[in-house]
């Protein structure tokens, strides 16, 4: 995996968006509940959280 990926629900809506480096999250993944508002954001450096924000 590499670069920014978005996942989606089953019905289609949204769900994630987040980047990958040699197939290691790497940068920000920003979740979204189902009524499309921001539920958290996390930001990873070679598949480690180094930063939360719900």
């Amino acid at each position: 995996m590499e670069g920014e990926w978005l996942f989606y629900r089953e019905t289609g809506q949204l769900w994630q968006i987040g980047n990958f480096k040699n197939s290691k999250k790497n940068g920000s993944f920003i979740r979204y509940d189902r009524n499309d508002e921001v539920e958290y954001q996390e930001t990873f450096e070679n598949d480690k959280i180094i930063k939360n924000k719900k």
